[in-house]
């Protein structure tokens, strides 16, 4: 690059500032951390648009990002429309080079907000389908980010795996023969699987808003949350988990036998789908919530005695991960935004 080229372009980035990205997306931990991994990844400055009181909230104060909260509301076209409004006046004088939706209807307000400011936006897909929220905006991004592949890969969908926490090897506080995650909303049904285990094997239950419902006792070890979830994993011969991309993508870097429990309450039926889809490519066992519990502990009791079982599995689990996820949805938005 020419000498005078160079000293204009590093002239021009020094008023410009750095890049700004607006990221959005909410309720439930599957859209939340994916977009706090990048933020930590990215060097652009952030600005987190969710709904006010919301789990969103919460985690971007406790790890230091702006946060801007939008009213909830039943109808939620019209608590996009608010928040539309809203974020008019709050962005008015900032430039924002990129925005980065997980979804959910809280992400409406800021992608309008982008439309109409004509402002780059990416979607990132977490499940094996689209959801409503991203299907219905895809004429207007520039890229989806794929956390699987989709049946029909469509332009502009690029598969990348999604942004997880980075596995630091620590210390295994315990042993347990399995670990029980309920979820970032916590689950019922898998504290009550995690309880009759108990009564034949060692389990940690990860419980979430149900932790005061159940106790600790000699088989079982019940925590409301934690930040070192793979020490917990690390430690354990089976996971049993909902289907949630996130938590997946966790299992596969780790490597874990995983016996997947979908919720048969989420939109779409995407938990469905997602433990369907896994199952087929042999990375997990799909159970539904309705099977007896006898069909859970055979299940259980074959993988420990057949070693065999979890090889192939990890085997499966480790085509479908896909590291570095972060590091290449920025790389692809810089480039985007930059016309490379």
């Amino acid at each position: 690059m020419p000498l005078m080229h160079s000293f204009f372009l590093f002239f021009f980035i020094y008023l410009i500032g750095d890049y700004m990205y607006l990221y959005t997306g909410g309720k439930t931990g599957g859209h939340i951390m994916p977009l706090i991994r990048l933020i930590k990844e990215s060097d652009a400055e952030a600005i987190y648009v969710g709904q006010k009181g919301n789990l969103e909230e919460k985690l971007c104060k406790s790890n230091d990002i702006l946060f801007l909260g939008i009213e909830h509301n039943k109808n939620k076209i019209l608590m996009g429309l608010k928040g539309y409004r809203y974020l008019l006046g709050e962005l008015k004088n900032k430039r924002i080079d990129a925005i980065i939706s997980t979804g959910g209807y809280v992400s409406l307000a800021c992608i309008l907000f982008g439309i109409k400011n004509k402002i780059p936006l990416f979607l990132i897909e977490e499940n094996v389908v689209l959801g409503a929220v991203n299907k219905f905006f895809y004429p207007f991004c520039k890229k989806v980010f794929l956390a699987f592949e989709l049946e029909k890969n469509k332009n502009k969908m690029l598969l990348t795996g999604l942004p997880i926490r980075e596995y630091i090897k620590r210390p295994v506080y315990n042993k347990y023969d399995i670990l029980v995650i309920g979820g970032s909303l916590g689950s019922k049904p898998l504290c009550l699987i995690a309880d009759e285990l108990s009564k034949k094997y060692k389990v940690c239950l990860v419980a979430g808003r149900y932790y005061k419902d159940f106790k600790n006792n000699s088989n079982l070890d019940v925590l409301e949350y934690t930040e070192d979830i793979y020490s917990y994993m690390a430690g354990s011969k089976i996971i049993i988990a909902r289907a949630g991309a996130s938590t997946a993508q966790e299992i596969f870097m780790m490597n874990k036998p995983f016996i997947c429990i979908p919720s048969m309450k989420t939109k779409g039926n995407h938990q469905y789908h997602n433990a369907k889809f896994l199952s087929e490519k042999k990375a997990c066992f799909l159970v539904l919530e309705n099977q007896a519990a006898g069909d859970i502990d055979r299940l259980i009791n074959n993988i420990l005695l057949n070693p065999q079982i979890s090889i192939n599995m990890s085997d499966s689990q480790n085509k479908l991960y896909k590291s570095n996820a972060a590091k290449k949805i920025l790389t692809e938005i810089e480039e985007t935004i930059n016309g490379i």
